[in-house]
């Protein structure tokens, strides 16, 4: 029976990585070994005052190192030389090279795996921590305060009931990192932090509420029993207090109500992607395979070498609902 190809496109375009990730998540980063490590020395220390007659003092700092391994990644689709010849929607090959597809949103997959600490058999056996020994997120590190404030870079939220909660969430994501402080005590971070922009990634079922939060020009002013004290508008603080820009990434991937802030243009991205090998798709065919001789069996193969890492997360911070 003769088949319609009116509909192939179905899937075929509707995959993709989301294009705000470079925002959170540096891309790409070449490797050249199995295991590529990393470093950065601690902050330098503070200067003192030396009285007349008085030494110079003298301090050190320390200089930390991690690793992040490359891990093999692919996959092959299979498919009868008899399909290949007979089917009616077009070269299947060519819609099994649609694996690149694939290829390029694993960053995304593994990036949001790393966000939330999940587990997942096909991504990573573990997730990855930071240099500083915790988790992407946390409250310490090495039996301290992480970043020297209590709480660390988690904040805890008030809901996602209205957009005003939202709002005072936020802005309590932004006074946390700007009380952050280096190894040395001093601000770690400068007053301009979200000058050049913040990235919010929450989960997509409360894009409403952020709209209201971070959109909506005009919000109620509402009293105990959260009814409106009068007719007047409030001026929303977002959209008339702070001069940089917000980009709202709502996705399926978080499936609660917490929320995670990015520093668009701070220090290193808290999470990366090293390359040692970049997808390639290698067909399998008579010519180069037994079994496509003898059973008329073909294949198109995708395989790719990376390794995802975390960095010091100072240019993040999860608001946790």
């Amino acid at each position: 029976r003769d088949v319609q190809a009116t509909f192939l496109e179905t899937y075929q375009d509707v995959i993709g990585r989301n294009q705000k990730l470079g925002n959170a998540m540096a891309l790409g980063m070449p490797s050249d070994k199995r295991k590529e490590f990393y470093g950065y020395f601690e902050s330098p220390p503070t200067i003192d005052r030396i009285d007349r007659g008085e030494s110079i003092t003298e301090d050190s700092f320390k200089a930390i190192s991690y690793s992040v391994e490359n891990l093999t990644w692919g996959k092959a689709i299979g498919f009868h030389e008899d399909d290949l010849e007979d089917i009616q929607l077009g070269d299947l090959r060519q819609v099994a090279r649609g694996l690149a597809k694939r290829a390029a949103v694993l960053p995304e997959q593994v990036f949001f795996q790393i966000l939330q600490g999940s587990s997942n058999a096909s991504l990573l056996k573990a997730i990855p921590t930071a240099p500083d020994g915790a988790s992407l997120y946390a409250a310490t590190a090495g039996g301290s305060d992480r970043f020297g404030v209590s709480g660390g870079n988690i904040v805890t939220g008030s809901g996602v009931a209205t957009g005003s909660a939202i709002r005072d969430d936020f802005w309590n994501a932004v006074e946390r990192a700007m009380q952050f402080q280096d190894t040395e005590g001093e601000p770690l971070l400068d007053d301009g932090i979200i000058d050049k922009g913040v990235t919010i990634c929450f989960n997509a079922a409360n894009l409403e509420a952020y709209l209201e939060a971070f959109v909506q020009t005009r919000t109620a002013s509402l009293g105990a029993s959260l009814t409106p004290f009068s007719n007047a508008a409030v001026t929303n603080t977002i959209l008339e207090g702070y001069q940089g820009g917000i980009t709202l990434w709502p996705t399926q991937r978080i499936s609660d109500n917490d929320a995670y802030l990015f520093f668009n243009d701070i220090g290193p991205k808290p999470v990366f992607e090293q390359v040692r090998q970049p997808p390639r798709l290698i067909d399998e065919t008579r010519e180069n395979s037994e079994r496509a001789r003898r059973y008329r069996i073909m294949a198109t193969l995708l395989d790719m070498r990376a390794g995802y890492g975390v960095n010091v997360p100072y240019a993040t911070v999860k608001i946790n609902n």
